[in-house]
C-alpha cells in the first residue's frame, strides 16, 4: 500500500476483500476480477478536483440552459420564468458537482475529475452545434455523449501526467 492510501480504498471492486499489500497486483485473490487500474496512482488533491468540478458545473449550467433555450426555441425578449431558470442552471452546477466532488473517495478522484472535464467537452461541442442549427434533442445528446467519450482518453492523459512528480 501507498503511505497515503487508507485500507479500504485497496479493496477488490467486485468481492470487497482486502487486495495484497504489493503495489502492483492486477488480480483478486479470491475471486480473479481485475483490480482497478487506478488503484495505484496517486489521486488529485481534493482541492483541485472540487476547483475544478465547481468551474466545470457553472460552465455546464451555461451550456445546458443555452441548449435548453435554442432547443425550445425561446428568442430575445425571453419570459422572466424562463430566464431566472436558465441563470438558475449555472448555480445549481456549481453546488452539485461540488458537493459531488466532496462525496468521491479519494481512488475515484482522478476519474471524477475527467468524466466532468470530458463532459464539459462534450457540452461546448455540443453548443457549438446548437448555435449551427442542430435542434433535435437526441442528436445533441448523442453529440455530448460521443464526444466525451472520444476525448477522455486525451483528458485522462492529460489529468494523470500533470500529477507526476517528475512532470514538473
Amino acid at each position: 500500500m501507498v503511505p497515503d492510501e487508507r485500507a479500504d480504498e485497496r479493496v477488490c471492486p467486485v468481492c470487497e476483500t482486502e487486495l495484497p499489500r504489493q503495489r502492483h497486483v492486477r488480480r483478486c485473490p479470491r475471486c480473479g476480477a481485475r483490480a482497478l487500474p487506478w488503484a495505484t496512482e496517486k489521486p488529485v488533491s481534493e482541492a483541485v478536483v472540487l476547483f475544478n468540478a465547481r468551474l466545470a458545473g457553472i460552465m455546464a449550467g451555461v451550456f445546458i440552459a443555452m441548449l435548453a433555450l435554442l432547443v425550445m426555441g425561446y428568442r430575445f425578449p425571453i419570459p422572466w420564468g424562463v430566464a431566472l431558470i436558465a441563470l438558475a442552471l449555472p448555480v445549481a452546477g456549481y453546488v452539485g458537482f461540488g458537493a459531488a466532488a466532496r462525496k468521491v473517495p479519494r481512488s475515484w478522484r482522478t476519474q471524477y475529475l475527467v468524466g466532468v472535464l470530458a463532459l464539459n467537452a462534450g457540452l461546448l461541442v455540443t453548443a457549438i452545434a446548437g448555435l449551427a442549427g442542430v435542434t433535435h434533442p437526441f442528436t445533441l445528446i448523442l453529440i455530448t455523449v460521443l464526444v466525451a467519450a472520444l476525448s477522455w482518453r486525451g483528458i485522462r492523459r492529460a489529468v494523470t501526467q500533470s500529477t507526476r512528480p517528475d512532470a514538473m
